[in-house]
């Protein structure tokens, strides 16, 4: 790969660095309630979740907005709001503003979100393309724990107002892709494109398709699951404080970024089977944290689950892109992407509807029983689409 098409690809990868780090700022919640002691914790709370929902709502509109102005004023028009958001959010004189300026800062993001899989789906091809997904999948890992250390590092030497400089880094990101990422476009006028223009998708595609995204789904809610209990879960088993539960979140973005490293190795040797290993994985994982007896045992369950997530997204967004021509490609990554947000905003209640012990240890062993059946069902699936061996005849 030359410098050139190097530059390049480390542009779109550091894309990648924003999408999951809008939470990153939970840590300012303490410092902006002293400061506002008028304000709910709830309202407090939405400075951290209100970047989600926007982020949300704008990756759809963005599938419409791409065909008509083309990726590349999108990213820098995203990049750019993201700063814009990031900068007030550091001077907002009120909460309201504060609102306001990470509501403009999730929508910056939305506009590029589905770019970041997209763009490797367009321009890439074959093992480079495997390996580019694999390190997309990094660089989200390194944009949360990143951000979350950023943010800790920030409030032990300045006020919590200086955490949201964090996501100033979209500067970087605009001048990046601004010199480096060509122009890509989604419609007809597109070369790469030529003739896909009436191309429909089969029926049989659309059910693979969606068979693959149900998957996502809910391997995404035991994820999520892990993520958001695994704290209050070692406080509550007296594994250690609350601080430890934190760390253990940390330990599985720590699993996401190996298993995002070493996901294009892993896809060349096992093929289609890799999303068995990684379902395997990550049920292995749940297992151990329902049955742990200390921290130890969580932050190896925790690790585990992020290696498992770590393989398995990059896998089903390459496979979920391969039924689908060319041209819908950043069509098809926003219904993905519906599936990993929906899946995250449902945790909770799928979460409460599973657990029928109703305690943290039952949710772990259900999701992980769960997670087995669906092993066994690709495994099954695998098997049957098995290339069969033909016997000559004598």
């Amino acid at each position: 790969m030359n410098k050139k098409s190097g530059m390049m690809s480390f542009s779109i990868l550091m894309l990648s660095l924003l999408p999951m780090s809008t939470g990153a700022t939970a840590s300012t919640i303490p410092g902006l309630m002293k400061q506002f002691p008028a304000v709910s914790s709830e309202t407090a709370e939405l400075t951290v979740t209100i970047p989600s929902f926007t982020m949300a709502v704008v990756i759809i509109l963005s599938s419409l907005i791409v065909k008509r102005i083309g990726t590349k004023k999108l990213v820098l028009a995203g990049t750019a709001l993201t700063a814009f958001g990031a900068g007030l959010s550091m001077f907002s004189p009120s909460v309201a503003v504060l609102l306001i300026a990470r509501a403009i800062m999730g929508a910056g993001i939305g506009a590029f979100n589905t770019l970041c899989i997209s763009l490797i789906d367009r321009l890439y091809s074959g093992q480079q393309r495997e390996q580019m997904l694999g390190f997309q999948n990094t660089f989200q890992g390194l944009g949360a724990a990143g951000g979350a250390l950023g943010v800790g590092l920030i409030l032990m030497y300045s006020n919590w107002r200086m955490a949201f400089g964090i996501y100033l880094i979209s500067v970087v990101l605009f001048v990046l892709y601004l010199f480096y990422v060509p122009e890509v476009r989604y419609d007809n006028d597109d070369p790469q494109t030529v003739g896909q223009a009436d191309e429909k998708v089969s029926w049989m595609s659309k059910l693979q398709f969606g068979y693959y995204w149900i998957v996502m789904f809910i391997l995404m809610v035991f994820y999520m699951t892990v993520n958001v209990k695994m704290p209050t879960y070692i406080l509550n088993n007296h594994f250690g404080a609350l601080s430890v539960g934190s760390t253990a979140v940390v330990v599985m973005s720590i699993g996401t970024i190996i298993g995002g490293l070493i996901y294009g190795f892993i896809e060349s040797i096992a093929k289609n089977a890799t999303l068995v290993m990684a379902i395997a994985i990550e049920a292995v994982g749940v297992f151990m944290i329902s049955t742990a007896g200390s921290a130890l045992a969580c932050f190896i369950g925790a690790f585990t689950v992020g290696f498992s997530f770590g393989l398995f997204i990059p896998f089903i967004f390459s496979k979920g892109l391969s039924f689908v021509p060319k041209k819908y490609g950043n069509d098809a990554t926003t219904i993905l992407m519906i599936s990993t947000n929906g899946a995250n905003f449902l945790c909770p209640y799928v979460s409460k509807f599973i657990n029928i012990g109703g305690t943290d240890r039952s949710l772990f062993m259900m999701s992980g029983v769960i997670a087995s059946i669906l092993g066994i069902i690709e495994l099954v699936k695998l098997l049957a689409n098995r290339p069969r061996r033909t016997v000559p005849e004598a």
